[in-house]
């Protein structure tokens, strides 16, 4: 894997604690990925809401970002993969998955912006 982690780009900055980097066994297809050490700090938002803060509510999140923030074209190029200890989105634009990181990394900072995106979202974005 070749790692960009932290890497400043386009006005995205230094995405940390989520880590974006190229598959090594793939040239051209990336990866954003948060694991549940860091996930997990916003717990209590997620509970308040109904929700669990693992991977498949992190999912939901980036759905809602998706949808309210990036737009159709960015939500066309974003698969994701979640899981219950980590949330990895990953595609072939590396523009749209460096902007969802910079809207996750908000949303992991600043409990509003998160509690604004699980409240925007579709309740079963987060199963």
């Amino acid at each position: 894997m070749t790692n960009t982690t932290g890497a400043a780009d386009a006005g995205h900055g230094d995405l940390t604690p989520l880590r974006f980097f190229e598959y090594d066994h793939r040239p051209g297809h990336y990866c954003l990925m948060l694991t549940d050490d860091h996930m997990m700090a916003a717990e209590e938002t997620f509970a308040e809401l109904g929700y669990e803060a693992g991977g498949y509510g992190w999912a939901g999140v980036a759905r809602s970002a998706l949808r309210a923030r990036l737009g159709p074209e960015a939500a066309g190029a974003v698969g994701m993969d979640p899981e219950a200890g980590m949330f990895v989105a990953y595609g072939d634009d590396p523009a749209a998955l460096r902007a969802l990181g910079a809207v996750l990394r908000e949303a992991l900072r600043d409990r509003a912006v998160l509690r604004e995106l699980i409240e925007a979202g579709e309740p079963d974005w987060f199963d």
